[in-house]
């Protein structure tokens, strides 16, 4: 399969084939609840019915991955500063290489940021508290055969599942992650 795919500065190439993987994300899990509806207290009962009222569950993302012209190290190191320029913060991070070593399991690199701007997400989580499922931004740093990508799920299809009324935000996060990605590679 095909993924629809941002390179470097040197190439902006569309279409990475990655193995056989088909990689797209169905956020239609936004609309189903594990929970019976009887088990819900008022307010999550409420909280649903809002989701499924202003929210479009029948969205679909993709997986946005850019090719690296740097080092993996190089490539991490670059994500911080590219996401102060772009005025976002990085919020956390984990490093899943260092993670897995210490139980005995090897990457060639893997690094995940959390990147987002905590005024804008007091904002959206005062518009609708299920926004954390999509925010922070999370861009993942990885590395297979000594190349370096970055890769992270297109915001704005989720922010649209959320509540259709942040459409217009999830494609401004959608256009800051981008311009991130490219800073970094």
């Amino acid at each position: 399969m095909r993924i629809p795919t941002r390179t470097g500065r040197r190439s902006r190439a569309t279409g990475l084939a990655i193995g056989t993987s088909v990689i797209a994300l169905v956020a239609a899990a936004c609309g189903t609840e594990e929970t019976a509806a009887g088990d819900r207290d008022a307010g999550d009962q409420e909280q649903a019915a809002a989701n499924d009222a202003n929210g479009d569950p029948d969205v679909t993302t993709t997986l946005m991955t850019y090719i690296s012209d740097r080092s993996f190290g190089q490539t991490v190191g670059r994500v911080g500063r590219a996401s102060s320029e772009a005025g976002m913060a990085i919020l956390g991070a984990v490093n899943q290489q260092e993670a897995l070593e210490e139980h005995g399991r090897d990457l060639d690199g893997a690094h995940s940021f959390f990147i987002g701007d905590p005024q804008d997400e007091h904002d959206f989580f005062e518009t609708t508290p299920a926004i954390g499922t999509v925010i922070p931004l999370r861009m993942h740093i990885w590395s297979h055969d000594g190349t370096t990508h970055i890769s992270y799920f297109d915001p704005a299809p989720l922010f649209t599942a959320i509540d259709n009324d942040l459409t217009d935000r999830g494609e401004t996060m959608s256009e800051l992650a981008a311009e991130i990605a490219d800073a970094a590679t």
